[in-house]
């Protein structure tokens, strides 16, 4: 990988610990099937992908299931605020959002104490980044993202 290619996948993980966990509203929908996950196991964790391109938000997704992690989705801010009712171990939040910017769901994962684990996916300037990282997000990563960095910081993350 060329330095360019290894700059711009460059991810950062706060010292920031996990959020506690809170009694949160339930969503009428129904949530991810979590039924053959295996609790002991982080390719069991639930992942909400938050990404507004559809090829993109595909390709993640696809290679989530493929390891074993259940993986809901969203495109918009709107979505990905109701979709946190399923209490997802990891959001995975793309900043350029057709209804506005993913730090309103970096906002209401810290004000609600969501257990939820965020790592913003964009490739927005640094200040768009440097307020996201300000919200205290597991990771952050410039697109295009470098999976196997982005494994490593899921399944090497306490539940």
């Amino acid at each position: 990988m060329s330095e360019t290619g290894r700059r711009d996948s460059e991810w950062v993980l706060p010292s920031a610990g996990a959020w506690p966990a809170s009694s949160g509203a339930t969503s009428g929908s129904p949530g991810p099937d979590r039924a053959g996950a295996v609790s002991n196991s982080p390719s069991a964790a639930l992942v909400l992908v938050v990404e507004d391109d559809p090829a993109a938000r595909r390709a993640i997704t696809l290679i989530l299931k493929g390891r074993g992690y259940v993986v809901s989705e969203a495109a918009t801010v709107a979505d990905a605020l109701a979709a946190l009712a399923a209490r997802p171990d990891w959001v995975l939040l793309d900043l350029m959002l057709p209804d506005g910017c993913g730090t309103r769901v970096l906002r209401h994962v810290a004000e609600q104490r969501l257990p939820s684990r965020v790592c913003v996916i964009t490739g927005c300037g640094p200040e768009r980044v440097d307020e996201a990282r300000a919200l205290g997000p597991r990771a952050v990563f410039k697109k295009p993202v470098d999976v196997e960095r982005l494994l490593a910081v899921l399944g090497g993350a306490p539940a």
